[in-house]
C-alpha cells in the first residue's frame, strides 16, 4: 500500500477545505501537509475554496461571453482559454467543470481543442485540454431549458 504526502507552497491560501476519509486529518492540523493511503477507485482527495482576498495568479487566463436568444428559451456560451506566460513553465492540460442551470436539458459544444463530457442528471459539463501549451480555445455551446410547469398543461 503506498503511503502518499502531499504538500503545499502555501496551505494558507486555502479557506473551507474538505478531505476524503483516507487523509490524516491531525497531521494536516499540525503540519499542513496531506497524508493519506489512496483507497481503490477514483476519488476525490480534497476540496477547497481560494478567498478573492489571496489574490493568485493561476498560469491560464478565461473570458467568456453568456447571451441568450430573446424570445426563445436558448442560450449561448462562449469560453476563451489561453496561457499566461509563467517563466517558462508550459500548463501541461487544463480542465474545466461548470455547473449549468437546472434547467438545461442538453448542451452541444463545439471545442477547437479538447475533449468534453456532459452530464444531465448532475448538470455538470467538464472540459478537458491536454498537452495545453500556447493555444487559444474558443468553445461554444448551446442549450435549451425545460418548459415551466405553466407551459406543459
Amino acid at each position: 500500500m503506498p503511503d502518499l504526502t502531499l504538500s503545499f507552497m502555501n496551505p494558507r491560501l486555502l479557506d473551507d477545505v474538505s478531505f476524503h476519509p483516507c487523509v490524516r486529518f491531525k497531521r494536516w492540523e499540525a503540519e499542513r501537509i496531506l497524508s493519506f493511503i489512496p483507497p481503490d477507485g477514483n476519488f476525490r482527495l480534497l476540496s477547497y475554496h481560494v478567498s478573492s482576498q489571496n489574490l493568485v495568479a493561476i498560469p491560464v487566463y478565461v473570458k467568456h461571453n453568456i447571451t441568450f436568444r430573446e424570445g426563445s428559451s436558448q442560450g449561448r456560451f462562449d469560453l476563451t482559454l489561453g496561457p499566461k506566460q509563467t517563466m517558462g513553465k508550459a500548463v501541461e492540460s487544463v480542465l474545466v467543470s461548470s455547473q449549468l442551470p437546472r434547467g438545461v436539458l442538453n448542451a452541444n459544444l463545439n471545442p477547437s481543442q479538447g475533449t468534453y463530457t456532459f452530464d444531465p442528471v448532475t448538470k455538470i459539463l467538464h472540459i478537458f485540454y491536454f498537452m495545453f501549451l500556447c493555444m487559444e480555445v474558443v468553445v461554444m455551446g448551446c442549450w435549451k431549458d425545460q418548459p415551466t410547469e405553466a407551459s406543459q398543461s
